[in-house]
């Protein structure tokens, strides 16, 4: 009654395995009546690939050894594969062997979507065993890590994170693991995780328990978080300096607007027009820093206009040093050009030029000690015009050198503070630049200065404003 009611598979044959007696199930399963399988080979419905394996448990049982479980999969009527999951023995004295096969296509199935799924999820996944071991990864943890696939495998977690965070992933999995954190969404911290190389990156780490038969596991979602830190770092250095740079100019001019006001100006005599001076230069200070602001928000939009047109570098930059020549005497500093003769021209936009030259020009001056010279320089290359503005001031930290043309980048914010920098200059100048098809690039001695480079491209005899310029232009 039991073989005639199973819904699973059930299989009498011969030792080499001939079906002897097939369940009536096999026709909801396989697609075929029993009395289609009756007398045929089981290599007759496998899976090819499945039948070396399925004669190895076969052997195993006659051997005297207790039969595995294993899966095999059986070739449905319609074509399709279907998976089966078998129990069976071996009886010597009947020279028979007794299988019972649940089909588990539909399990293995969903098991491989969501395999897929784990590994086509762009965040890091980990499953981690009650010791903190790693038992399964994607491929983003490889990525993230360094690490191929089988070196992560049994690798302690805390191995993975810097020395001062390891041991909280322990108490992540004790927190968890309370009768009361069954059904709840997990523990999320950040830590500093550590990669092959011995490279440091900020993650975000949740950590969700698992309860399945065998026991507890827990899955570890990882997220690399360092470039929200850095813009995090960045927002605050941003929000710093521009209080700062607000608030400084304005308490100047509103100093002397109280003085206007309360009738001093006239008592002040010559102090009074100094201190308007001031004030005339603080809110020049407030206008460089709305335009910085404004300029930037219109490249990062693509808004900042370009009229690309043929252009002396050499009138530029004379232009650029005349902009900046109040600026170099009030910190005391001489600024030279130095150009080669000859026509030095380039296909840009003047305007644009100008504020690169400028940006580069009043952040060699505020950075240089007093009595220096500040040179720039024109020069021709191959096929490109190279500006070149040398300063002797103290030069650029090795440690700051990779994100000096990072937004609100400032290697020391409260000197910058001093010297008037909003962090916006150097960025500008790099983007301007690559609108312009051009390279940027600087060299930097501690102690002895800093050279900035910019190469366009020289204007060639026929070069025409492209359609494709245009567009780009607006």
């Amino acid at each position: 009654m039991m073989f005639e009611a199973s819904p699973d598979l059930i299989l009498v044959t011969d030792r080499k395995g001939v079906f002897l007696r097939v369940s009536p199930s096999c026709e909801v399963i396989l697609g075929y009546s029993p009395g289609e399988m009756l007398g045929h080979s089981g290599r007759d419905f496998l899976y090819p690939a499945d039948l070396d394996r399925t004669r190895s448990e076969m052997r195993r049982a006659r051997r005297g050894r207790v039969m595995r479980n294993f899966e095999s999969r059986y070739v449905h009527r319609d074509g399709r594969v279907v998976t089966l999951a078998w129990t069976g023995i071996w009886s010597e004295a009947e020279e028979k062997h007794f299988f019972i096969g649940r089909d588990v296509t539909e399990q293995r199935t969903a098991e491989e979507l969501f395999r897929l799924a784990v590994e086509a999820c762009p965040a890091g996944m980990m499953m981690i065993d009650r010791g903190g071991r790693v038992v399964m990864v994607n491929g983003e943890i490889e990525r993230l890590f360094g690490y191929h696939r089988e070196e992560l495998l049994a690798r302690p977690l805390d191995t993975l994170t810097a020395a001062q965070f390891r041991g909280e992933h322990a108490q992540m999995r004790a927190e968890c693991a309370k009768p009361q954190g069954r059904g709840k969404s997990g523990k999320t911290r950040e830590m500093v995780a550590v990669s092959k190389d011995g490279i440091e990156f900020a993650i975000e780490i949740k950590l969700t328990p698992v309860w399945i038969r065998d026991g507890l596991l827990y899955l570890a979602v990882v997220l690399d978080i360092s470039d929200r830190k850095r813009a995090d770092r960045l927002k605050d250095e941003f929000v710093s300096t521009v209080s700062h740079e607000l608030r400084t100019p304005l308490t100047s001019i509103a100093a002397s607007l109280a003085l206007i006001k309360g009738g001093g100006l006239a008592k002040a005599a010559d102090g009074g027009a100094k201190l308007v001076s001031i004030a005339a230069n603080n809110a020049q200070r407030l206008v460089r820093l709305v335009n910085d602001i404004l300029d930037m928000e219109k490249i990062q939009s693509g808004r900042l206009v370009f009229e690309v047109s043929k252009v002396d570098v050499a009138a530029v930059a004379a232009l650029a040093i005349e902009h900046n020549r109040t600026l170099a005497t009030e910190y005391g500093l001489q600024v030279r050009l130095n150009a080669e003769q000859g026509e030095l021209c380039v296909k840009a936009d003047p305007d644009r030029l100008v504020q690169v030259i400028t940006n580069l020009l009043s952040n060699a001056i505020k950075f240089s000690p007093r009595g220096e010279e500040v040179v720039v320089a024109i020069g021709r290359r191959v096929d490109a015009v190279r500006i070149t503005v040398r300063d002797r001031g103290s030069g650029i930290p090795e440690e700051f050198r990779g994100r000096i043309f990072d937004r609100f980048a400032q290697a020391d914010s409260s000197d910058a503070r001093q010297k008037g920098g909003t962090g916006l200059g150097l960025s500008i100048v790099k983007e301007i630049v690559a609108r312009l098809a051009g390279d940027l690039g600087f060299e930097s001695a501690v102690g002895q200065g800093t050279l900035f480079w910019v190469d366009l491209p020289c204007w060639q005899s026929g070069d025409t404003l492209s359609e494709r310029s245009m567009e780009e232009a607006v």
